[in-house]
């Protein structure tokens, strides 16, 4: 089963290239431009990653990113911008620098996607098995 990405971005053309890059990647694409949307959406089935945009007009990347991960913490996030500001660094979250090829795109998520998360639990411990005579 292909993990699901939702792109967000004001900016058209960015989303088509993203969404292109990332479906022919292998990944289950959903885009929009629309946070209240991204919101739905998480909320609506289980999102692997969300790609957004640091700075959009209707609501910042960082937010979106702090409200998604309020519904679903074992939702990556990563960051696009073409700028690099303290704000983000100090986001602690994992950027990709625009403008991006597809290759770069999809090798960073998968990056992102395969790294252990904050979030996950250790594995129960099993003891050694015991037989009875």
């Amino acid at each position: 089963m292909a993990e699901t990405i939702v792109v967000i971005d004001d900016d058209e053309d960015v989303r088509m290239v993203a969404r292109l890059s990332l479906a022919n990647g292998g990944f289950h694409v959903l885009e929009t431009g629309d946070p209240q949307e991204v919101i739905q959406l998480t909320r609506a089935r289980p999102v692997h990653l969300l790609l957004t945009d640091v700075v959009m007009p209707l609501m910042g990347g960082l937010e979106l990113a702090d409200r998604v991960r309020a519904l679903n913490a074992s939702t990556r996030i990563l960051l696009m911008s073409g700028y690099q500001t303290a704000t983000i660094a100090r986001s602690g979250l994992p950027l990709i620098a625009k403008p991006f090829s597809s290759a770069a795109l999809v090798r960073r998520v998968r990056e992102v996607l395969d790294r252990p998360s904050l979030f996950a639990r250790p594995a129960a411990s099993i003891g050694p098995a015991t037989t009875q005579s």
